[in-house]
């Protein structure tokens, strides 16, 4: 689901893209078309970065959860092994979307 914001601009694309390719000087001289491209751009980007957010919204879930179970069992032994199998695969999806931020950012 889109942000509010998310959703303003790309109706605002859309209503700037009807005015694409039109035959006028004014237009053309401003680099209009380049600057639709460029907005798309920048709309995908955004779209990306939304996808970005809900990943590590889940991995912050995941840990949230992981954190109460390790706390309610206080009083058991921890095997290393264990937590291992338990940390790595929110490590890897946390990496995965540092990642993808970096490329965005």
């Amino acid at each position: 689901m889109a942000t509010p914001n998310l959703c303003h601009l790309l109706n605002v694309q859309t209503r700037m893209e009807r005015l694409r390719g039109l035959d006028s000087d004014v237009l053309r001289a401003a680099g209009f078309d380049e600057m639709l491209d460029e907005l798309q751009a920048v709309a995908s980007n955004l779209s990306t970065l939304r996808d970005v957010v809900s990943e590590v919204a889940g991995i912050d879930e995941a840990i949230a959860l992981l954190l109460g179970l390790l706390q309610s069992a206080e009083d058991k032994p921890l095997h290393a092994a264990s937590l291992k199998h338990l940390l790595e695969p929110l490590h890897g999806s946390l990496h995965q979307q540092t990642e993808r931020l970096g490329v965005l950012i």
